[in-house]
Parts: C-alpha cells; sequence; structure tokens
C-alpha cells in the first residue's frame, strides 16, 4: 500500500505544470518543488543547489 502511494505522489510531482508530462519522469523543477514541499532543504545543511546537483548526478 505504501509503495503505491509513494508511486502516486512521484507521478502527481512529474506531472506538475507540465501539460504533456506522461508522469513517467521528473523535471528538474519538479524535483526541487518535491524536496522543498517535503522540508528536505532547509536551507543551511541542505540547499535548493545540493537538490539540483544530486538530480543531474541521477540524471
Amino acid at each position: 500500500m505504501a509503495c503505491f502511494a509513494l508511486e502516486q505522489a512521484f507521478r502527481k510531482f512529474a506531472i506538475h505544470g507540465d501539460t504533456r508530462a506522461t508522469g513517467k519522469e521528473m523535471h528538474g523543477k519538479n524535483w526541487s518543488k518535491l524536496c522543498k514541499d517535503c522540508h528536505v532543504i532547509d536551507g543551511k545543511n541542505v540547499t535548493i543547489t545540493d537538490v539540483d546537483i544530486v538530480f543531474s548526478k541521477i540524471k
């Protein structure tokens, strides 16, 4: 059940703001939004730059 909820959350963030998105891939801006909304970014230990670097290394 939790896996399904996680997948649904990913898909919602992946399509946010992009009418052509399928929900299978996530763009950098949506990754940043996900990290902000989940309070991963705190401005001191983890910054927007940090999550952008992580995204670019994974993508």
